[in-house]
């Protein structure tokens, strides 16, 4: 069903996946949108920047086949998943510096038979190790990956008898790769969540989804132009600075250019901003002292360009025992030879200096691809507040996908979508606001896309 009314404009307040994802959802029926980017391009913290006549990803996201906000949105745009994200099934590499890896494969089975012939044909577990990870995995699926009291990754690993070698070396990256937390600090709940969307139902929700193009062709450049040819406005390098209500109304808002009428604002800018903007509005202390509790987790990204011959044979291989978590070959966007190394979470890595932080990776890739020459060139991304930090009881401080005030919405990543902050959770927040708008507009009745 297709809203449209004349009258109304939603202002979105930020121009990163979140906000993306509202602003074409309701563009898609027919409202009329206003979309305010703060900086001088879209994208936020997932887009792609000029470096030396390249195109670089600011952070390595792989999507999951469970991931289907984003392929929603891929419909809604007129796109074709395949030119857009490589499909392929469950095929996890993980490497060790100073011993052994592993290597599980899902099989051309229904789920979860997939998982659990791909954990028995696995490579670098024995057998008791196999059959740990089966029986939790069984507990999972007769508990519905429920968890009454939510706990730390590595209490709930241990609890269920899992061994010290299955949670370095499976466990232990899964939940960095999801949550961007280490297992001592991440949510065990918001972790099984992810596990039951990816391991559950069809077989496919486990495929990985490996970017074809850059962040900034995935979804912003395509959304921008899909909004803009709806009759919406995209500006970048405007940001909004102030909420404008009349009474406990909204009726308007001021940004770095100028005052704008609307009827709803949605606030799809990070957490902290976000709390910023609301602070002066009466009422709102409780979530803004909540958005001001969430903590934030770094992704540093070093990208070393090697001869073009160079790959990785899986295309992606982890490492447990490292500085360095994860190797990416971007040869499936077209970058033949440039391999990200990938270093989620905080920790001390973030006080070494870039000469000292760019070394060690060096060191820990020739040494785990001995064959590989030293890089011809290398480039430091560095994102310190890159997610929020998704810590035990962390689901406490996220506010739910719902009206903050008369006509003021968020969305985001940190919004309480049950997934970690992840570019899913970021377009499953944006489209849940705009089917929130929506019902508004129509007296409450549901709108379906």
């Amino acid at each position: 069903m297709t809203v449209s009314n004349s009258t109304e404009i939603t202002a979105i307040a930020g121009g990163g996946w979140a906000g993306l994802a509202t602003a074409v959802k309701l563009s898609a029926h027919g409202q009329k949108v206003l979309l305010l980017e703060a900086s001088g391009q879209l994208g936020g913290r997932a887009r792609s920047v000029p470096v030396n006549n390249k195109r670089l990803d600011n952070g390595q996201h792989i999507l999951l086949g469970a991931y289907r906000g984003f392929l929603d949105m891929l419909e809604i745009l007129g796109l074709m998943e395949s030119d857009i994200v490589y499909r392929k099934k469950l095929d996890l590499c993980i490497h060790s510096l100073h011993g052994s890896g592993i290597k599980i494969c899902a099989a051309a089975l229904p789920g979860p038979f997939h998982l659990f012939v791909g954990v028995i044909t696995a490579r670098g577990l024995n057998i008791t190790d196999k059959t740990g990870i089966i029986r939790f995995w069984l507990h999972l699926l007769k508990t519905g990956f429920t968890l009454e009291s939510d706990m730390c990754v590595a209490d709930y690993l241990g609890k269920h008898r899992q061994s010290k070698r299955v949670t370095n070396t499976f466990w232990g990256p899964l939940c960095i790769a999801a949550l961007n937390t280490t297992p001592a600090m991440a949510s065990a709940r918001i972790f099984l969540n992810v596990l039951r969307k990816s391991f559950t139902g069809s077989r496919h929700n486990s495929d990985m989804l490996l970017p074809r193009v850059g962040l900034g062709d995935m979804l912003p450049a395509p959304a921008s132009r899909y909004i803009r040819q709806r009759g919406g406005q995209v500006n970048t390098n405007e940001r909004v600075l102030e909420i404008i209500m009349d009474g406990e109304i909204l009726s308007g808002i001021k940004t770095s250019c100028q005052d704008y009428s609307v009827s709803n604002l949605v606030l799809a800018t990070p957490c902290r901003q976000t709390g910023k903007l609301l602070m002066p509005l009466p009422g709102l202390k409780d979530i803004t002292e909540r958005l001001g509790q969430l903590k934030q987790e770094a992704i540093i990204t070093l990208y070393m360009q090697f001869p073009e011959t160079i790959r990785i044979e899986n295309d992606m291989a982890g490492i447990y025992d490292g500085l360095t978590q994860w190797l990416i070959d971007r040869r499936t966007c077209g970058q033949p030879g440039l391999i990200a190394a990938v270093i989620s979470t905080n920790g001390p890595h973030l006080d070494m200096n870039r000469d000292e932080l760019e070394k060690t990776i060096i060191s820990e890739t020739r040494q785990l691809f001995p064959e590989w020459p030293e890089p011809e060139s290398t480039f430091l991304l560095r994102e310190k507040q890159a997610t929020f930090s998704c810590t035990c009881g962390s689901d406490r401080l996220r506010p739910r996908c719902e009206s903050v005030g008369n006509g003021i919405w968020l969305a985001g990543d940190y919004i309480d979508t049950g997934l970690p902050s992840t570019l899913e959770s970021a377009i499953q927040s944006g489209l849940q606001c705009a089917d929130r708008i929506l019902q508004k507009s129509v007296g409450n009745q549901t709108i379906r896309g």
